[in-house]
């Protein structure tokens, strides 16, 4: 900034003696004392140059590093993130309902639950190369993998035995709640490197059974490719896009030459910082973040321990309570970021090596007006400083008010005294009319009863973290958080004020929701699975039953869906399937339970219908069927019927099996009887 400034202020005060008329021997006199003013000038400037541009390229070299603080901060944050939510979903598998149900249990039902679990977690998050379950010997008992990004279930007789391989000898040395992750290597598939090159971590911890006792290993084979990427995203908006992501022998997992990544795993040996970058290596090696000053540029490296979070650190990336990592886990993961600015980069950002400045050179040394000149100089550096210590002000300001997290103070009562802009954003507000507001106004009622608790604490604790409150936005929407708030203390010690971070972990929240979501969903046709309706229709039986309303069950099976598979594959019969589904689905009411019994069978609860109005609805629904058109994926189009029992609860039904087993006997009937047709069980015909 101050260049530009001083280029401009030299501009305006140019003097010359292109405007004098005179002769001769004035003219050789002005030449001398050109002369001499040059070279008084020239030695004025050395001496006085010389030492403010030494500062000046130091406070470049300075402005340079500060800048990247901002990337080395960033890309930190990314990799403990990315980390952090492999050890969330490792933790959410390993203690799932079906992990633990089919631990105990070992049933062939619980086993397809869990590989339904494995399957729509691989498929969701597209992050996983296996999922694995292993027992205590090292056998594979559930294992997903991923090739070329289809998701596939292994059958039970390519299952293998693991337990020479290196991880499995890990895990048999780990405590109950400890994870060990392998370090970052291609991936290699018998005996060969994989291509294109798999960048991989294995993330390993036991799990237990509904007794607490180790029943056996699960391994997530995470592909770390899509980290990578965003790492060399976040390192290309820098100057020069020199960033280097090192392992713990100083091998690149990540160099903008991508041919030297991977030196270990290609047997490259040379392909390593050490080699390119004899004289920053040591200080690298040895310590956990510094700069290094070399005859190729400035080193900016940093530490980054991905599993590394600090209870005190103003963050919601963070282990589960107890989480703990093995000693070999932090070994393996012990990577370093090295942001290098080579001295060329740094030179074209001087002055002096820029058109510009050159330019000002050159005014300078045809100017003969050294006095104005340095008075200019000087009063225009003066002006520099002074808005350069303004931006710095305003940048810190600046960091406060959009930094990635929330701020705000709070008074003893618990008002805003003062919020930073992207809390406001978040929020929807103006600072006038947040400030001096209750903290609880912009909370929902459960979340103000849980502040209240947290805030009565504050005024006795030094320190409180990860408080998950729900916000209200003006608009009316929400949004998850997750706060930490440090107290302070006036001069007599009493409570003063409450300094918060705030967090938003929306999306935290919307990742647990989503795996219950899918562990109650069809994977194919996307309603309710067969685990779900009993859960759903239990609810709905029971309430139906105490208080003697009216309730429908309803029994689909697709007429002749064998021919359907025989004569279009599977993938036409998934058609059929989804496109019934949904065409149901419309179809019915909001309160009504619908969901996918098995195979081409459907099931369907109707609370609060006479048997005439559910006789109604099933014929619509046979209706809808046979005239639905669907369309195969060869092009063809083919129409489908259904046969249809319903039974409609009595006095007599006691259980769900029960009601369900009547409905099943009218669809038998309604197929024996010709099938497309719908047909209400009648007691006296049940055989």
């Amino acid at each position: 900034m101050t260049q530009p400034l001083l280029l401009e202020q030299t501009r305006s005060g140019q003097t010359g003696l292109s405007g004098f008329t005179v002769d001769l021997p004035i003219k050789r006199l002005i030449f001398k004392r050109f002369v001499a003013f040059f070279v008084l000038f020239c030695v004025i400037v050395l001496a006085l140059a010389g030492p403010i541009y030494w500062q000046y390229a130091q406070e470049q070299q300075q402005r340079l590093l500060a800048q990247e603080e901002t990337s080395v901060v960033a890309t930190t944050q990314m990799i403990q993130k990315e980390m952090y939510e492999q050890l969330h979903l490792l933790d959410l598998l390993k203690n799932s309902p079906a992990m633990v149900e089919y631990l105990s249990s070992g049933s062939a039902t619980d086993r397809t639950r869990l590989e339904v679990l494995f399957k729509n977690t691989a498929t969701t998050y597209s992050r996983f190369d296996q999922i694995r379950l292993l027992d205590n010997s090292g056998h594979e008992l559930v294992r997903v993998n991923t090739p070329q990004g289809e998701v596939q279930v292994v059958p039970s007789e390519r299952l293998q035995d693991k337990s020479h391989r290196y991880y499995f000898t890990e895990a048999k040395a780990l405590a109950a709640d400890q994870v060990f992750v392998s370090r970052m290597d291609l991936n290699v598939e018998q005996g060969v490197i994989e291509q294109p090159h798999k960048p991989m971590l294995r993330f390993v911890t036991p799990v237990l059974d509904a007794d607490g006792d180790r029943a056996g290993v699960l391994i997530l084979n995470f592909m770390a490719q899509n980290m990578l990427e965003r790492f060399r995203l976040q390192m290309s908006r820098r100057i020069d896009q020199q960033g280097m992501l090192l392992d713990p022998q100083g091998f690149w997992l990540s160099n903008h030459k991508r041919s030297n990544e991977w030196g270990a795993d290609l047997d490259n040996p040379t392909h390593n910082f050490a080699t390119l970058y004899p004289d920053a290596w040591p200080s690298v090696a040895a310590q956990e973040s510094g700069v290094v000053e070399t005859a190729q540029g400035l080193f900016r490296f940093q530490s980054i321990n991905p599993f590394a979070f600090s209870l005190s650190q103003k963050t919601d990336f963070r282990p589960r309570q107890g989480a703990l990592l093995s000693d070999a886990t932090i070994a393996n993961t012990a990577w370093k970021l090295v942001i290098f600015l080579p001295k060329e980069v740094i030179q074209a950002q001087s002055v002096l090596y820029q058109p510009l400045g050159r330019t000002v050179l050159a005014l300078i040394v045809l100017s003969l007006a050294g006095v104005a000149w340095l008075l200019a100089y000087n009063k225009v550096h003066k002006l520099a400083r002074r808005r350069y210590h303004q931006a710095v002000t305003a940048e810190l300001s600046d960091l406060y008010e959009h930094a990635p997290c929330g701020y705000h103070s709070l008074d003893t009562s618990g008002h805003f005294i003062r919020i930073n802009q992207t809390e406001l954003a978040w929020l929807g507000y103006d600072h006038e009319e947040v400030v001096g507001q209750p903290f609880v106004n912009f909370l929902t009622p459960d979340s103000q009863l849980r502040f209240n608790k947290f805030f009565t604490l504050l005024k006795t604790e030094q320190e409180i973290d990860n408080i998950v409150l729900e916000m209200q936005c003006k608009d009316g929407s929400t949004f998850y958080v997750s706060t930490s708030a440090t107290s302070l203390n006036d001069q007599k010690g009493h409570f003063a004020i409450a300094r918060t971070s705030v967090f938003d972990i929306t999306d935290r929240i919307q990742l647990e929701r989503k795996l219950e979501q899918l562990a109650n969903m069809d994977a194919l046709t996307h309603i309710s699975n067969r685990r779900h309706f009993y859960e759903r229709g239990e609810l709905e039986f029971q309430r139906a039953v105490r208080y003697k309303h009216a309730l429908a069950i309803l029994m689909f099976d697709i007429d002749y869906f064998k021919r359907v598979n025989d004569t279009y594959g599977h993938d036409g019969g998934d058609v059929v399937l989804k496109q019934l589904a949904k065409t149901v689905q419309d179809s019915l009411r909001d309160l009504d339970v619908f969901a996918r019994f098995g195979g081409e069978e459907f099931i369907a609860l109707l609370p609060e219908l006479s048997a005439e109005q559910a006789a109604l609805v099933a014929e619509r629904l046979r209706r809808e069927i046979a005239e639905m058109p669907v369309i195969m994926p060869s092009g063809e189009t083919m129409n489908i019927t259904v046969s249809i029992g319903f039974a409609m609860l009595t006095a007599q039904d006691k259980q769900l099996d029960a009601f369900i087993k009547k409905a099943d006997l009218a669809l038998y009937q309604a197929k024996e009887q010709g099938r497309n047709r719908v047909i209400e069980f009648n007691a006296d015909s049940e055989q």
